[in-house]
């Protein structure tokens, strides 16, 4: 900057002076040196400064925003998930089956309940009905495809929303889950009794259905299942032989 501003000055001033036919003596190159050396040095410290300063606080907004979105994806994820399995939650897993009917696609939604669950959290206690839940989680992460809703509905039941998917191919999608989690290597708890399986009831969603209707069918599809001696797979139900079944 310095050395521009000298060269800015000599060429105006001489430019002046020949024009005024001045003469060019000692003192005008003094005066084109050093005067404007005198006034830009400063100037290009001061914004050299500046520069810095600004270029520190354009590093520390990018800092705070990158750990504001930290923070932002950490809560959104808190609030949409379940603490204990890593799966949707209730109303996350709701409100992502109302947007999937909004494509006008054919899915199928099934409902996963542990049988006998509360005879495991009694007998051996809320750790191993907790790991239960887990290892069912896991299981259903594995047996379904990436595209697929999966969430924990509450207590011990579980939602897969199987996308793009109809009854026929959801039954025997459905089927392998069952076997998949009866199948679990439970190691020293199996020994101590602990057996998990699984009833499930299934629902095809026709486009522009009611989610409710849709959890209601499916509800009673599994209601179904445990009426038929659990660790199967319903999607069918027979509204006047439904009872009430212990979980």
């Amino acid at each position: 900057m310095t050395i521009i501003a000298v060269v800015a000055t000599f060429g105006l001033s001489f430019k002046e002076r020949i024009a005024l036919q001045m003469p060019i003596d000692w003192l005008s190159w003094v005066e084109c040196t050093f005067i404007p050396i005198l006034i830009g040095m400063p100037v290009s410290a001061y914004i050299f400064t500046q520069s810095e300063t600004i270029q520190e606080t354009c590093d520390k907004l990018e800092k705070s925003h990158t750990a504001l979105k930290e923070t932002h994806d950490r809560l959104t994820f808190v609030t949409s998930h379940d603490p204990m399995t890593g799966l949707l939650s209730r109303g996350e897993f709701i409100a992502r089956m109302d947007r999937s009917r909004d494509e006008g696609e054919c899915d199928t939604l099934l409902l996963i309940d542990p049988d006998h669950f509360s005879s495991i959290n009694d007998k051996h206690g809320h750790s191993k009905g907790d790991e239960a839940l887990v290892q069912i989680a896991k299981a259903l992460v594995y047996t379904t495809r990436p595209g697929d809703l999966i969430g924990r509905l509450g207590g011990g039941e579980f939602g897969v929303l199987l996308r793009h998917v109809r009854k026929e191919q959801a039954s025997t999608n459905a089927e392998n889950i069952r076997r998949y989690i009866e199948g679990i290597p439970w190691g020293k708890a199996q020994q101590e009794g602990v057996k998990v399986t699984v009833s499930i009831g299934g629902a095809e969603i026709p486009r522009n259905a009611n989610t409710q209707d849709v959890l209601r069918t499916a509800g009673r599809c599994l209601v179904e299942a445990k009426q038929r001696g659990r660790n199967r797979v319903s999607f069918d139900y027979e509204a006047a032989k439904l009872r009430v079944v212990a979980p």
